[in-house]
Parts: C-alpha cells; structure tokens; sequence
C-alpha cells in the first residue's frame, strides 16, 4: 500500500527544514553557548526574515494536504513570526491582493503621496501596522461570531507565542544569568520575532513604491538575483506571485521567465541591497511614473 507524503509538494521539505529546525535551533545554540550571541545574530534575522516569507506563503497555500496539519503549522509558524499569522488573511490575502498597492489598499504605500525617500521606507512598517489595525478588528469581530470554535485557532497562535517567549526568556535568564540570559534571548528570539513582520512590511514597500499600481505589468518591483531567491524562497518574484497567488513558490522562476519581457527592465531588480544603495543613498531613483509607462506601452503590452 502506498502512503502518500502529507505535504502538497515535496520542495516544501526545505521550507520545513528552516521553520522546524533552523528556526528553534538557533535560539538553543545561542542559549546554550552565549559567547556565540554576537555571531549568530545576523543569522537569527535572516531565518526571522524567512519566518515572515513562508508565513504569507502558508497563508496563501496551506503547506499541508490536511487542514489540521496546517492549523498547527499555522500555531508554530506564528511563534517565530512574532504575531498570530491569521492577521495575514484580512490585511494582506483579502486586501492587498485584491488593490495591489492602488486605492482601497489599506497598505498603499501612495497613502502619503509619492514621496518616496530613505525615512519613508524605514517609517512605513508602522504606519502600515496602524493602518491595518481596524481590518483585523473587524475580522477578529468576524471570527468571534462563530464563538470559540471560530477564535481557538486564532488564541492558539496568541497563546503559543506568549508562552515560547515566556520559556525562551526564562531558561536563558537561568542558563546565563541576568546580563548574558537577557542578551541571548533579546538577539535570537526577541528581535528576530520582532524582525520578522517589520521586514515583511517593509519588503512590500520596496516592492510597490514607485511602481504603476495601474498598469497590469508594471504594478510590483522585483528582484530576480538566482541565489538571493534561492535563499528566501523565491519571494523577490513578486509580479507573478501577484499574478498567481495561490501557485507553489518553487513554480515562480518559470513563470517569472516567461513574464520578465513585459515587464519594464527598471522593476527587476538584481536584489533588495543594490536597489536600496542606488535608490535611496546614492539618489539614483529606479521608478516607474505613469508617463514612462505609457511612453514604454511596447514593453507593458
């Protein structure tokens, strides 16, 4: 008899690869060998940063074929994404995708206008924050009609993250003593957890700003640097997975190869820190303006 593999597609035994091992193993190391602290702390912000990626890929294409399964990866994922990742729904499945960072987009990085600067980029993660806050209100409200039943996934998420913050912060503090214990937890589970949404906010800022919301190819930024993306999971393709949300990451190269010519060269990036250098420190703004979109049709169409 043949038993089948739990998960959708086998290229999702990396993803669990980072989330079930790298994710707690990281803090354990730190914890454990603190004179390694420092060491390991950019580290910690790259997995936090993957925690965020495969949160909004679970979110959009549940990892596993069933439901339970994916309600519990939901619980851990939430643990090091350092928020319930069922805010993902209302705020960004529900909201985002359907305004693409053009009116209606709670997140629209056009909210204040065009400006577009270093303080913009960096201030916007908790503008964002604040403007999402009343859409997941009205769907926690949404979730509490249906009584527990409808919240206990939710409060799982909540409750799981409290209680491993509790854990990690006491058995550092106890492992390590005041100074090293506090210095341990605040770099490896703290700060990545902390990281982890704040990076995904900013990430969608740089992948909008300065784009043509109205233009059906040139709406989002990409960066397409082959090893870059192999290391987040091919999350700087972000035209087709816009295009194609509920399709498996592993499937956006191939997608994104065939798009790429209808896309105007000055949105696909090589990767996130070359454009941020060019963009912001070096002034050399890399947009697209409603003009030049028009004025480049032969490459949109």
């Amino acid at each position: 008899m043949t038993i089948s593999s739990p998960l959708k597609n086998q290229k999702d035994r990396r993803t669990l690869l980072w989330s079930l091992v790298f994710f707690p193993l990281l803090p354990v190391i730190g914890i454990t060998h603190p004179q390694w602290v420092l060491l390991l702390s950019p580290l910690a912000l790259y997995l936090g940063f993957c925690a965020g990626v495969l949160s909004h890929y679970h979110n959009h294409r549940g990892v596993f074929r069933q439901p339970l399964l994916n309600q519990v990866y939901s619980t851990w994922l939430s643990i090091f994404y350092g928020f319930p990742i069922f805010s993902w729904i209302p705020t960004h499945n529900q909201n985002h995708h359907k305004f693409i960072n053009g009116p209606g987009d709670t997140t629209s990085t056009l909210r204040r206008g065009e400006k577009d600067n270093l303080y913009e980029a960096l201030t916007y993660p908790t503008r964002s924050s604040i403007w999402q806050g009343p859409a997941l209100v009205f769907y926690w409200k949404k979730l509490n009609k249906k009584g527990f039943w409808g919240l206990r996934w939710a409060i799982a998420q909540a409750l799981a993250l409290v209680t491993f913050h509790i854990i990690a912060l006491t058995w550092s503090l106890v492992q390590n003593g005041l100074k090293e214990g506090l210095l341990a937890y605040s770099l490896l589970v703290l700060l990545p957890a902390l990281w982890a949404p704040w990076s995904m906010m900013f990430i969608n800022y740089v992948q909008h700003v300065g784009c043509d919301y109205t233009c059906p190819n040139n709406h989002s930024r990409n960066f397409v640097g082959s090893w870059e993306n192999w290391f987040v999971f091919d999350a700087g393709l972000h035209t087709v997975h816009h295009e194609n949300p509920g399709v498996h990451w592993s499937h956006y190269q191939e997608l994104h190869d065939k798009r790429q010519e209808r896309i105007h060269p000055r949105l696909c990036q090589r990767n996130v820190f070359s454009f941020l250098w060019l963009h912001y420190l070096l002034g050399k703004r890399i947009k697209i303006t409603k003009p030049l979109s028009n004025a480049t049709s032969s490459i949109a169409q």
